[in-house]
């Protein structure tokens, strides 16, 4: 009686498991990643490249962010449940960059279904909206990044 009550309570209480492939150093690469190149990237496609007009652009990079948020987020979870720790700095600030990358993907897909941004002379011109969630996720990416930086100095 006393093995099967064991039993049942160790199969009821489970830890989280993870991907084998999530460790420190790979979230780190990750991060890294996405704060070099993939900032980077990300700056030039709405400085340069943006064109209301080429849906396939916006969705690619929709897509971009969507995807670096589920892998970041991903590392965010492995991150707090074994190393107490969080992807960007601390809970205010992880929150803050994916809401972030959140409001330029739901943007950029407002964009992309024709949502009209007409500017002072009724012409369609989402580009400063864009720009300024752009903007928002980059200073809080920059940010994040100088406290890496400052992080390493004293190490």
């Amino acid at each position: 009686m006393m093995t099967s009550l064991i039993a049942l309570c160790s199969t009821s209480v489970s830890a989280k498991t993870h991907p084998s492939y999530l460790t420190e150093s790979y979230c780190d690469g990750l991060v890294e990643q996405f704060v070099d190149s993939g900032m980077r990237s990300l700056g030039k496609y709405v400085n340069e490249n943006f064109k209301p007009e080429y849906k396939g652009g916006i969705r690619n990079t929709i897509n971009f962010l969507n995807q670096r948020a589920e892998w970041l987020g991903e590392c965010d979870e492995y991150l707090n449940d074994t190393a107490n720790s969080r992807i960007f700095y601390d809970d205010k600030n992880t929150k803050a960059i994916f809401d972030a990358m959140k409001e330029l993907a739901k943007e950029l897909q407002l964009v992309r279904e024709g949502v009209e941004y007409p500017d002072e002379s009724g012409t369609n011109n989402p580009r400063p909206f864009i720009k300024s969630r752009y903007e928002t996720l980059a200073t809080l990416v920059d940010q994040h990044h100088t406290r890496l930086l400052m992080k390493k100095q004293f190490q």
